[in-house]
């Protein structure tokens, strides 16, 4: 099992360093089996096609909720209020971080809905699993008990994770990137409890 996923993640890796350098289009499945040292049956042995290997690249390096939901959920590692909360906020700035990555991420998707590819349902499942996934983390974090509104903060989150890789990919974010993730982070934690006091009816 750790020879597969270790192998699995040679191929995200070659992946990743083609994409930067080449568009999608023009990637082949032959390609990226020369540049991760793998033979193309080894390769289509875990990717039946070059979508799903996209995927799985853009699901290892930037979805991080579902590895993170895990791993709070575990009973051993519950956690709850603030130390959650650091947590978070240390994954999002991990994600924030992978420049490459998010550019990656705008360009696949473009091209999944240009194509109208067959992934595209795939990951549209994932990414709604990534606003539950985060909407039960922050129910935690900001003890949310109104699922309304657990929902509404997590899809603004996300929406503005993916609105800072669109501009990361069209280099225009207007500070540098730094001070864009303090900002982020530091809004989000301020800018919800006081939302949540205003807005979330009383518990009855």
């Amino acid at each position: 099992m750790a020879k597969i996923k270790k192998g699995k993640q040679r191929i995200i890796d070659a992946t990743i360093e083609i994409l930067k350098d080449c568009p999608i289009e023009e990637v082949t499945m032959r390609n990226i089996a020369s540049k991760a040292g793998v033979t193309t049956g080894a390769l289509y042995h875990h990717y039946k096609n070059k979508d799903e290997l996209c995927f799985d690249v853009m699901k290892n390096s930037l979805l991080f909720t579902s590895r993170l939901s895990e791993t709070i959920n575990k009973e051993e590692t519950k956690k709850h209020g603030k130390e959650l909360l650091d947590v978070i906020n240390k994954e999002v700035e991990i994600r924030l971080s992978k420049v490459e990555e998010q550019q990656l991420y705008i360009q696949f998707f473009g091209d999944m809905l240009k194509r109208k590819s067959a992934i595209l349902d795939q990951f549209k499942d994932n990414y709604k699993q990534m606003i539950d996934n985060t909407s039960n983390l922050f129910a935690k974090a900001f003890e949310i008990e109104n699922d309304e509104y657990k929902k509404g903060v997590a899809s603004i989150l996300v929406a503005a994770m993916d609105g800072i890789a669109m501009q990361q990919a069209l280099d225009v974010l207007p500070e540098d990137l730094d001070k864009i993730i303090n900002t982020y982070i530091t809004f989000f934690n301020e800018s919800i409890p006081a939302y949540l006091e205003n807005h979330q009816k009383p518990k009855q």
